[in-house]
């Protein structure tokens, strides 16, 4: 039977130290793209109040491994590009997301299409979100992609004081998934 120690060994998986549980790049594209040649046409009609960010070129999409294990949890963060979870093995996972209304949402990753799980969930970018196991004795192996791929400078854990100020009506999800 797989479980979590396997699947860390065979990945050859390394502890997150910012976010929490396990990772491992598996792919990162050879295509590179500047971040100043594209814009969200979802919010076309926003385009003066859109984040502008210096110009760096970067991987057209990055791919991880990601596990959880037990109580371990993806702490508060956000990235600067669309992400896309995909659920591979284990216990199903919430994803909880402060969207841009600042509105709690839940979002169940999963294998069992019956019980309303997702097999895969795009996270847009700048959106502070988090995610846990829903058993908590068991793992999720699951797979990242990052479009426009990922780099740390984008990267931002969430700070709990900033996020209790701008977000206080989500205390209770701010205290259980912030590090500091």
């Amino acid at each position: 039977m797989i479980d979590a120690e396997f699947i860390i060994k065979k990945l050859e998986l390394e502890k997150h130290i910012h976010e929490g549980g396990y990772f491992k790049e598996s792919y990162r594209s050879p295509d590179m793209i500047s971040n100043n040649k594209f814009h969200n046409k979802k919010h076309e009609h926003k385009i003066s109040e859109e984040k502008t960010y210096p110009e760096k070129i970067r991987p057209a999409s990055t791919l991880i491994y990601y596990l959880l294990v037990g109580t371990q949890y993806s702490a508060i963060h956000r990235v600067k590009s669309d992400e896309i979870w995909h659920f591979y093995l284990g216990s199903p996972v919430t994803i909880h997301i402060i969207n841009e209304e600042r509105i709690r949402q839940r979002v169940q990753l999963g294998n069992n299409l019956e019980n309303d799980e997702n097999l895969h969930y795009v996270v847009t970018k700048d959106t502070w979100f988090c995610a846990e196991i829903n058993n908590k004795t068991s793992f999720a192996l699951m797979g990242c992609t990052v479009s426009p791929g990922f780099d740390f400078d984008d990267f931002e854990l969430g700070n709990r004081d900033k996020l209790l100020l701008q977000y206080p009506q989500h205390e209770d999800l701010i205290e259980r998934f912030t590090k500091q």
